[in-house]
């Protein structure tokens, strides 16, 4: 399921980015281990950046361990202000933290 949401993402990425004046994928990394964890970024010449790991961990009264991730992304507004948005995700929801650049 995590390869498919980052798979959509990237496919989501490629497709605005052909809208816009050939932004380039400046920089790629992507690794998934055997244990379920995984780790991947990219960073696109528009200044656009996005990393992102996860590991799976036990949960208190479940049977089955739950995905824990963390993150963060950059992008401007439409006005050329910087955003970064740091998050976690896993059983207890999305946690996210926007900074103003």
């Amino acid at each position: 399921m995590k390869l498919l949401i980052a798979v959509a993402f990237i496919l989501i990425s490629c497709h605005i980015a052909n809208a816009q004046d050939e932004i380039q994928l400046v920089e790629f990394t992507n690794d998934n281990n055997p244990d379920g964890s995984y780790k991947f970024s990219y960073e696109q010449s528009d200044g656009q950046k996005r990393e992102e790991s996860g590991v799976l961990k036990p949960v208190e009264g479940a049977e089955t361990p739950a995905l824990s991730v963390t993150g963060s992304y950059e992008y401007a507004d439409a006005n050329g202000q910087r955003y970064r948005v740091e998050y976690t995700a896993d059983e207890r929801g999305f946690r996210p933290t926007v900074t103003k650049l």
